[in-house]
Parts: structure tokens; C-alpha cells; sequence
């Protein structure tokens, strides 16, 4: 099983793109990097925050102060957290669609 949450924002990038139905592939052409960041913008990444209904809290009572995300299904439940809000939401999507 992946690891989501070691893995680069590019990496969690191109990944979302795929089960979105994106084309990451087209979005480097020559080197550069255009497309969709998921993990950092919200333009990306609030439309499946909402399609999915995934929860974002941030939990300060704990050490590390971080973000949680959460979702849940008749799948089964699902969370992750991050010290930033959209990277916790696409890990948890993340681990929503390939662990379900």
C-alpha cells in the first residue's frame, strides 16, 4: 500500500489528476510545469473537497498542530492530516479512492 502521506505534493498531484480524469501527462510540455496543484491552491482543490464532502478541522490541542481531513462513506471511513489544509484533503482523497 502507498504511503500518501510521504510522498511529494507532485506526486499527490499527478495521482489526484489521474482518478479526476486529468490528463497530467499534457500538463509538462518542454519541462515546464503547468496543471492543477491539488495540494496548494484552492481552485484545484475545493471542488473535490466538496464533490467527495471531505472535512477539514485544525486540531490545536495537540503538539503538532495540524490539519485533519476526513471522509466518510459506506465505503468505510478515512483520515489524514497535515500541517497544511489541502494536502490532508487530497491524501485523504487519496486514500479514499485506492484503499476502498
Amino acid at each position: 500500500m502507498i504511503k500518501w502521506s510521504e510522498e511529494q505534493d507532485s506526486e499527490l498531484n499527478h495521482n489526484v489528476a489521474l482518478l479526476t480524469g486529468e490528463e497530467p501527462d499534457k500538463w509538462y510540455p518542454y519541462g515546464g510545469v503547468k496543471g492543477k496543484d491539488y495540494c496548494n491552491n484552492p481552485s484545484d482543490a475545493w471542488p473535490i473537497i466538496c464533490a467527495n464532502k471531505i472535512s477539514l478541522n485544525f486540531n490545536e490541542m495537540q503538539s503538532d498542530k495540524a490539519w485533519s481531513a476526513q471522509i466518510t462513506s459506506p465505503q468505510g471511513q478515512w483520515q489524514a492530516n497535515s500541517v497544511r489544509p489541502l494536502r490532508a484533503a487530497m491524501i485523504c482523497f487519496l486514500l479514499s479512492k485506492t484503499c476502498a
